[in-house]
């Protein structure tokens, strides 16, 4: 069969592709089994294809069969598939009996079948099979095997001893295994593989490559949480969810699921069917809620317990499966619906769940109710559930009377801003246009106004929204404070630092007469980003003063205009990565326990952090979370400020087509627009991508105008600056190279940034011998590995690079062998293999004593030892902060070198060298 790659094919299931891994690593001395479990749909049949991608990569015979439950009465049908394909390689080899059994059964060649000749021929074709290298036996479904193929294939597989034969079966959970398969796996050494629900990131990304669609964080959420982590079901809940013209609070079920509901319900009475309703209406009620709604509930709910429809855990009652609650309550008719929710309004106790049950048993505008309901939004917002807060705030203003024009305005603006912290800016550009469009000049409008600020692409539409906000706040200093904050901040990222400084001041006045100390926070930090933006130093002072005014606060400031996030990527510029790591780390604690969209700025914040420190695979899990948020918030400068660092730490660890993809996609989202902050980033990224590479001509051409329109005193120019002399000196342009350096050097002694220092010295090395003043070069190139900070590896492996450069070209060989072997060795463990290449190219270039082809590198050395001690490669990989890549790629190498096969021969070789060295 045509499989198609498993790194494309299969989305979420790391572990369950390490295990299948892990099955073949292991010796085949003898046969054994892998049965792989799960609830229909839930991805058995794509890990059993990649299990059989993984046993043809490695050259074993395969054999595969998948047998459907209309053909489990149709003898031999599981034979006929998996041996049909083989059967005249070997059927010569096989006694006349066993021959014309197979031919009878296999191909319907005779009329009777001779079982023990049958299931003798089996046996003897697998053994034939066998004797040219491992055989793999594929069984999808395997419950629905027929049973006279059972039979054969459980007699062979009782009597295979020592032959390299593997079973990798899989089992839809709630069916067994015909009796005599299943004991015959047991016999041999079955291993278990339970498929669990894929998380919400894995759901998102599968339904997005199906569908051809992105849903809002909201929409999402209720298709995971109706599909259980079922990729089957949330397809096909997707496909309806698309289809649909406009959503209700309540999921359609498609008809291709119906049938499968119905059937669960159709037998259950009347009373039950009343209990399931009341279930499905709470969520996943106590108990003693479900008592107190339902009369005699536990003779209710014991049929349908008795069915596998609902369960009780822990003193609480839930459906098997949520997509059962979902049918049943989108199935009942909205009067009971409302009946069953007046009910309950009256019996749960927490006031949010009262609110929300009230709301949706009120059909008309009722304050009361309206002000209960809007309480109940405040409260899940509290809690970290935007996405209830949003629908909460949503019932409130429906059910405020027309009357209260004030009240409709300040809970519509709270939907929205509910809507958009949960992630459907969509959604909430809706609600703001037509709360702009329906409102007088007032701080709600201005506020309103602000908000869509925060969703709209082009920076200088943002900036005549904020003009007029200004005018509808005026007379309200506060609300004119929280104007120019944010007015502030979009000066900054088009590049206006001068004028986001100006705006920062005039915020800070407005705060102080209003008295705010939370828009007083906000205005200090926004000109400390500005000015270090500027080119001017930290200004620790200001920065203090203003994270200290947000801790003194009752209230939280948001994320995006925190104080203490600015201070954190002040410190990120000025290289103090445990700095910060904590304070960025801490912020995204809080975010993620609200449930913020913001989460994705952080999160692509912390990935360059992580990516400084060495620590690339956390680097790597940050962006995927961060991806995984910027694509469903539908705001597409959060989606561009994601890809950005995305191609400076994929370009770093070799995915170097991901690494230019994400650059170019960075660049032609927000060039137009005018997001400059971005593009720097992209920018950078792509010519640090570029000059890995070896293109020092792409690299000039994106670094260039890069440095050119930002200066050398913005901090990512600074980043760049080295990087662009680099290219300039491969393009023979040394003088122009040279008075970079003189410029990058003087900018340097302002900001005294230590990565900066070091780069400054590398360049000068590099300029040095570019005019060939080789003593010279390597003193600047020894002093560029002294300023580089351990704590960050990938610029100490950068200026070993350069001292092992300038050493071989002043015939220094000692020296240079020493410093690129050490480069080698940080770029190897790092991982960036881009970068190790070269460092290997350049060692070749020296000649002369060479390590053996048994010896291991040293990142090479702690995979192998991990291996030994037992670990996963997922575990090896979480040790060392690598991706699971990147130890595949170093026990390849490291089997190459061994001469073995095997994760068992590797530690078997292993045992012997260590054995032998403590001989000699």
């Amino acid at each position: 069969m045509t499989v198609a790659p498993v790194s494309e094919a299969v989305v979420g299931r790391d572990a369950e592709l390490d295990a299948i891994r892990e099955f073949f690593d292991a010796r085949l001395e003898w046969p054994r089994a892998l049965l792989v479990e799960g609830e229909a749909g839930i991805g058995k049949t794509t890990l059993l294809a990649a299990a059989d991608e993984e046993a043809r990569r490695r050259h074993w015979q395969v054999l595969s069969c998948r047998p459907a439950a209309a053909e489990a009465q149709l003898a031999f049908a599981a034979l006929t598939d998996a041996f049909g394909e083989v059967l005249d390689g070997v059927l010569t080899t096989l006694p006349g009996p066993q021959r014309a059994a197979l031919l009878g059964a296999v191909r319907r060649v005779g009329t009777e079948v001779d079982r023990l000749a049958l299931s003798m021929g089996v046996l003897n074709l697998l053994r034939g099979l066998a004797r040219g290298g491992p055989v793999a036996l594929f069984v999808d479904d395997a419950q629905w095997l027929d049973e006279p193929s059972a039979h054969a294939v459980s007699f062979a597989l009782r009597r295979l001893t020592t032959e390299p034969v593997a079973v990798i079966a899989s089992r839809r959970e709630g069916e067994l295994l015909p009796l005599a398969f299943g004991e015959a796996a047991r016999a041999i050494g079955l291993s278990r593989l339970p498929v669990r629900p894929l998380s919400l990131g894995a759901i998102a990304r599968i339904v997005r490559a199906q569908r051809s669609v992105s849903f809002s964080r909201p929409v999402l959420l209720r298709i995971y949480d109706a599909a259980g982590g079922n990729p089957f079901f949330a397809i096909e809940l997707a496909r309806a969810a698309a289809e649909a013209a406009e959503r209700g609070d309540v999921l359609a079920i498609p008809e291709s699921l119906r049938e499968l509901v119905r059937t669960r319900l159709a037998a259950l009475p009347d009373e039950s069917r009343e209990a399931l309703l009341v279930v499905a209406a709470l969520g996943q009620p106590q108990s003693s809620v479900v008592a107190a709604a339902l009369d005699d509930w536990e003779d209710a709910v014991a049929p349908a317990v008795d069915a596998g429809v609902l369960e009780l855990v822990g003193g609480r009652v839930r459906f098997t499966h949520p997509l059962l609650g979902s049918a049943v309550y989108a199935n009942a008719p909205e009067h009971r619906r409302r009946s069953v929710h007046r009910a309950l309004a009256g019996v749960v106790d927490e006031a949010e769940q009262r609110g929300w049950h009230l709301a949706l048993a009120t059909e008309r505008p009722n304050e009361r109710i309206a002000a209960k309901v809007a309480n109940a939004a405040v409260a899940a917002a509290a809690r970290g559930a935007p996405e209830t807060a949003a629908e909460l705030a949503k019932q409130a203003r429906r059910l405020t009377p027309r009357s209260r024009l004030d009240l409709r305005a300040t809970r519509g603006l709270d939907a929205a801003v509910y809507a958009w912290s949960a992630g459907d800016a969509k959604r909430s550009e809706i609600m703001l246009l037509e709360l702009i469009e329906s409102l007088p000049p007032s701080p709600v409008r201005a506020a309103a106004r602000q908000l869509l600020v925060k969703i709209v692409d082009d920076v200088e539409e943002t900036l005549a929204q904020l003009d007029l906000a200004l005018e509808d706040a005026a007379g309200a200093p506060a609300a004119e404070a929280s104007v120019l904050n944010l007015r502030a901040r979009q000066r900054t990222w088009s590049g206006d630092f001068t004028g986001a400084i100006a705006d920062a001041q005039a915020g800070a006045a407005r705060a102080a007469t209003a008295g705010s100390d939370a828009e007083l926070a906000v205005a200090l930090g926004r000109e400390a980003h500005a000015r270090v933006c500027a080119g001017e130093p930290t200004p620790h002072e200001l920065l203090e003063r203003a994270v200290a005014l947000e801790r003194s606060l009752d209230q939280r400031i948001p994320v995006g205009e925190s104080p203490t996030r600015a201070r954190g990527l002040c410190a990120l510029w000025d290289d103090d990565l445990e700095t910060a790591w904590s304070l960025l780390a801490a912020i995204d604690r809080d975010v993620r326990e609200r449930s913020e969209s913001w989460r994705a700025i952080v999160l692509q914040t912390l990935a360059e952090v992580e990516l400084r420190r060495g620590r690339t695979a956390e680097a790597l899990r940050a962006l995927d979370e961060a991806t995984e948020i910027a694509e469903y918030w539908g705001v597409v400068h959060a989606e561009a400020a994601v890809l950005a660092p995305a191609a400076l730490v994929k370009g770093t660890v070799g995915d170097v087509d991901e690494a230019r993809r994400a650059a170019e996609r960075a660049l032609e989202l927000m060039r137009p627009v005018g997001y400059d902050v971005i593009v720097r980033q992209a920018e950078r990224a792509l010519g640090f991508l570029e000059l890995s590479l070896g293109d020092a001509a792409a690299a000039h051409a994106v670094l260039e105008p890069l440095i050119t329109r930002s200066g050398l005193g913005h901090p990512t120019a600074e980043a760049a600056a080295a990087d662009e002399i680099e290219a300039l000196l491969g393009m023979g342009r040394a003088a122009d190279a040279e008075a970079l350096l003189a410029a990058f050097a003087a900018q340097v002694e302002l900001s005294r940034r230590p990565r900066a220092s070091a780069a400054v010295a590398r360049s000068a090395a590099l300029v040095a011998a570019a005019r060939g003043d080789l003593d010279e070069a390597l003193g600047h190139a020894e002093r560029a590995v002294a300023l580089s900070a351990a704590s960050e590896p990938l610029e100490r492996g950068r200026a070993l690079f350069v001292l092992g450069l300038v050493a071989r070209r002043a015939k220094r060989r000692r020296v240079a062998r020493e410093a690129l072997e050490s480069a080698l060795g940080i770029f190897d463990a790092f991982p960036a293999p881009v970068w190790a290449e070269r460092a290997r190219a350049e060692l070749e270039r020296i000649g002369g004593r060479r390590g053996s082809a048994g010896e291991l590198t040293p990142s090479e050395r702690r995979v192998a030892d991990l291996v030994l001690a037992g670990k996963t490669n997922r575990e090896i990989g979480a040790e060392l902060f690598v991706t699971v890549h990147t130890v595949e790629k170093a026990l390849t190498r490291a089997y190459a070198k061994l001469g073995v096969r095997s994760r068992t021969e590797l530690a078997r070789r292993l045992t012997d060298v260590e054995a032998m060295a403590a001989e000699r």
